[in-house]
């Protein structure tokens, strides 16, 4: 066997277990109104989410929607289990001066709760009484 023909296979192997990783957990939700989430803006819709698995290093989530895929990072994994929520998957987001926005992405099944970033306001009073939604998330 020749050099080239090793390098390809091994290409190969390395391409299909990353594509593997990436693919993690899934889960589903529907959107009711337009949101950001992150660098995103969010159509009302419905999404799917995947997460690649905890092997792979940073937790990059991949949202599919009708228009494609996108990429966000969140800013905090919380993988600890002494702080525990129900096993409920769900959605935050937090309405700010009229526009939602993904604050948390809990997965019950696996006790991890993921943080997303939120533009700066001048106090958390404000922020706090600007409402927030819990969205479920099937599949997760």
């Amino acid at each position: 066997m020749n050099i080239s023909r090793i390098l390809g296979f091994g290409f190969l192997v390395m391409t299909v277990a990353a594509g593997a990783a990436q693919a993690g957990q899934q889960a589903t939700f529907h959107l009711p109104f337009e949101a950001r989430w992150g660098e995103l803006t969010l159509a009302p819709g419905d999404y799917k989410v995947s997460l690649p698995e905890a092997s792979v290093g940073i937790r990059q989530f991949i949202v599919r929607g009708d228009d494609g895929a996108r990429y966000i990072l969140p800013i905090v994994t919380d993988y600890g289990t002494s702080n525990r929520e129900s096993n409920n998957s769900y959605l935050e987001l937090v309405k700010v001066n009229g526009t939602y926005f993904v604050t948390k992405f809990r997965s019950g099944a696996e006790e991890k709760t993921f943080l997303f970033s939120v533009p700066k306001h001048n106090s958390q009073t404000e922020l706090a009484n600007q409402g927030s939604v819990k969205l479920g998330v099937s599949g997760n």
